[in-house]
């Protein structure tokens, strides 16, 4: 069995336990090293999935709905769909956690467009993952009223990364 890492340019060093395809869509299973100082992600919620996060080396500072706490080696959170979550490694040394996606949603393809781009946001990209998951991911403090039309008009734009012939029209 051949390991599937994927390094994220946050410093963030992914290794695949399962992927959605391998469990019929069941669960997504990582394990990763978040490098000390990390901020996270922006808060954010899911709409359909639940991610269950263990610490198995270091401390991770969790916030899942309004509780904040510090996890250590064997705690873990399960946070439900629908529940405003962020993590962060504040600390100066290297936190080792298990992260389980149940069911397999977005975050596979997510963690391997920001792999891909080697940069801070492939906002196109990102957007075109979210609506093809219906639109599962939803950041905090942006109503969705408004999210749920810019992620779809974000999906639309042209791929950026897309090469150009020397004569092709920018707007094709």
């Amino acid at each position: 069995m051949s390991i599937d890492r994927i390094d994220l340019p946050t410093g963030e060093a992914l290794t695949v336990l399962r992927t959605g395809a391998s469990t019929g869509g069941a669960a997504f299973e990582i394990e990763a090293v978040l490098p000390p100082g990390l901020s996270g992600p922006p808060a954010h919620r899911h709409r359909f999935e639940s991610e269950t996060f263990t610490v198995l080396d270091g401390e991770l500072r969790v916030r899942v709905g309004r509780d904040r706490r510090v996890l250590g080696p064997g705690d873990a959170v399960t946070v439900p769909p629908g529940v405003v979550h962020a993590f962060a490694n504040p600390t100066d040394h290297p936190v080792r956690i298990r992260t389980v996606e149940t069911p397999a949603g977005p975050l596979e393809d997510q963690f391997r467009a920001l792999a891909r781009a080697g940069r801070l946001p492939p906002l196109r990209r990102l957007a075109r993952i979210n609506v093809e998951h219906d639109l599962s991911f939803v950041l905090h403090g942006v109503p969705e009223v408004l999210q749920r039309p810019l992620w779809r008009l974000l999906a639309a734009l042209p791929d950026p990364e897309r090469r150009r012939g020397p004569y092709q029209d920018e707007t094709a």
